[in-house]
């Protein structure tokens, strides 16, 4: 099993997850402005690049924040959906980056948010539900054996 990857600082956790988004959009062929992608790091309180304000104001300008944001979510989902099946290490790091930018405010999280994205302890949570699903199954298979046994003991005698 792999290691989790842990990150030092928020500012390792977003250029963790900016890098994720931005190769998911080159995966996908949707392009990415500078300013679209500089957004990714927008924040008030945390680590943002120093031209950030100005980002924002020419953002504020020139793009419509709620196609942005659906544009980013999408790519988020097809990162996550990409990332379960084909790298589940980068998944759980995509998982533990999260959880050290929720200690902070970034724009990021909101956009991660948007996406509706399946966080670790939702697969876990999937993970136990399908592990009760086949625990009943196995009880149910059990009982009709035990079923098929005595209904043969009993037209046998």
């Amino acid at each position: 099993m792999a290691a989790t990857r842990t990150f030092a600082d928020g500012r390792e956790a977003k250029e963790f997850m900016v890098g994720c988004i931005v190769a998911e959009a080159e995966r996908e062929g949707v392009p990415l402005s500078d300013v679209e992608r500089k957004m990714l790091y927008f924040t008030e309180t945390a680590w943002a690049p120093p031209d950030i304000l100005e980002v924002n104001e020419a953002f504020e300008r020139e793009y419509d924040t709620e196609e942005y944001e659906q544009k980013i979510a999408r790519l988020i989902r097809g990162f996550c959906a990409h990332a379960c099946t084909e790298t589940p290490e980068a998944f759980d790091a995509w998982n533990q980056a999260c959880c050290v930018l929720a200690q902070e405010d970034h724009y990021l999280l909101v956009l991660v948010g948007e996406a509706d994205h399946p966080t670790a302890a939702t697969r876990k949570a999937s993970g136990w539900v399908d592990r009760l699903k086949l625990l009943g199954t196995a009880l149910v298979v059990v009982c009709v054996i035990f079923a098929a046994i005595a209904l043969y003991d009993w037209f046998r005698s």
